[in-house]
Formats: structure tokens, sequence, C-alpha cells
């Protein structure tokens, strides 16, 4: 890429219909701020070029090529670039509807799923939700059904486990006669 062409704004953001109940948003921006502001929903981002810099309420995080920024519902964020060529991502929104559904498809969980770390650097995750986008641009929804069946469908590997170990419950699941109630992995 060029050095022109790669300070080039542009962003994609549309709703597959095969995929209801998701947001979906790619872009690369270089001047373009986003001030405070919050979701109704979650936000899943794969920064996929440069440096994303993120305001949120503990502090400011700096999201580089495979790092996975994760927000809760209804948390005050802002967001601009941390480099002087901007950044690049591919973000994910669920609603909370699906977050939910997808959280009962996993296990037991009770109450409202939420993640309990606002970033984590993990590239076979953020390739997953670059491949979600690829997917839906393509008009296929087969892959992957759901973002939870396409983080099951690679295995559990080592960042899988702290993965799950990012996100909680309102309310845990009971314990199972085989010990404590399942983890929600976030992905």
């Amino acid at each position: 890429m060029g050095e022109e062409e790669g300070r080039k704004e542009w962003a994609r953001h549309w709703q597959y219909a095969e995929l209801p109940g998701l947001d979906l948003l790619r872009a690369h921006y270089v001047r373009h701020t986003f001030p405070r502001h919050a979701h109704d929903g979650y936000v899943i981002a794969a920064v996929t070029g440069g440096i994303e810099q993120i305001g949120l309420p503990g502090g400011t995080l700096r999201a580089g090529p495979g790092s996975v920024v994760l927000i809760n519902p209804e948390v005050p964020h802002s967001a601009r670039a941390g480099v002087p060529e901007g950044w690049a991502y591919a973000t994910l929104y669920p609603s909370r509807a699906l977050i939910t559904e997808v959280a009962a498809e996993i296990g037991t969980l009770r109450g409202t799923p939420g993640f309990t770390t606002d970033m984590v650097t993990d590239p076979q995750t953020s390739q997953v939700i670059t491949e979600v986008h690829r997917a839906a641009e393509a008009g296929n929804a087969l892959w992957p059904p759901t973002p939870c069946c396409a983080a099951r469908s690679r295995g559990c590997s080592a960042g899988t486990r702290a993965r799950c170990r990012s996100v909680r419950c309102a309310a845990r699941a009971p314990p199972t006669p085989n010990g404590p109630g399942p983890s929600w992995p976030a992905g």
C-alpha cells in the first residue's frame, strides 16, 4: 500500500440480514475521531492495522494489530488514531439479545454476560472477526453460523482459555455434579 493510499479514510457500516442482531463496521481512519459515546449493545473490535487509541473510564488503551477491543453496553468511550497513519479495524456490534442467546447456547449461565477486560491480544480471535466480515461481505452466513461457533470450531488454545477468563456473568451458573458451571468464551 502506497503512503498516499494508506492515508485515505473509508468506512463501511452495515447489517447483514442473515446475521440478525449484529451490526458490522470495517474502516480505516486517519484523522477521524469518535468523541465520547456509548452503545446499546456490545463492541468487539479487531484492530487490523495501525494503532487505535481508546479512551475508557479506567484509562486509555492503545490497540494494535492482533488486539481485540471489548466494550460492554453503555460504557462511555472515545477513539482516535494512535499513530499518524491511523488505524484499521473490523468491528462486530452484537445486540444484548444476541449475546444473551449465544451465552445460553454455550452453557447454563444466568444473568447478563459482560467482559471483565477491555482488550486482549489474540491474533487468532482477531482473524475470526475478520473472517466473519469477509463471509458477510460474500453473502455467506454459514461460516461462521454464530461468533461462538467460530470460537468453538477453532479449538481451545491457550489464548481461548485466557479469553474465557476475560468474561463474567452477573450471576454464575449453578455448580454441576462435576464442579462449577461453565465459563462463557468471549469470541
